[in-house]
């Protein structure tokens, strides 16, 4: 990757992360930016690595390779945003930019139930002809998740 842009992530999981900018109103950067500063400020299971390597005295300093600089040029993320991401890609051994597009395809497939309900509308919007019951679709949606 030359750099990490959202073409570089597979086509189902851009159109999932589209889905979502557009029901948050945003245009895709600017929401993919928020994602990734609210990722990098949730404890994740990485974050046990990171404590465990920083309590031993190492220095985590992550491979910053070239599509690493889109975080800053690209997305402009704050520098805790980046410390973090950068402290999980060296506990995971990673480059940063696969790590953070490792982490956007994980959140991308994370199916939400706004996410289906998102995709019946835009479904219904397409072929207006559909006759779908959106409330038999999200009663089932919940029973089928466990809500």
């Amino acid at each position: 990757m030359a750099d990490l842009h959202v073409n570089d992530l597979p086509d189902a999981d851009v159109a999932v992360l589209r889905r979502r900018a557009r029901a948050a109103g945003l245009p895709l950067l600017g929401y993919l930016r928020e994602e990734l500063i609210a990722m990098a400020n949730r404890r994740n299971a990485d974050d046990t690595v990171v404590d465990f390597l920083e309590s031993e005295g190492h220095e985590l300093i992550p491979e910053i390779d070239t599509a690493a600089i889109a975080l800053i040029d690209i997305y402009d993320l704050p520098a805790d945003t980046l410390a973090t991401f950068g402290r999980r890609a060296y506990a995971t051994g990673q480059p940063l930019s696969d790590y953070v597009r490792h982490t956007l395809i994980i959140s991308a497939r994370r199916s939400t139930f706004d996410d289906v309900m998102l995709e019946f509308h835009e479904a219904q919007d397409r072929d207006p002809s559909l006759n779908i019951d959106m409330e038999s679709v999200a009663a089932s949606v919940r029973y089928a998740r466990g809500e």
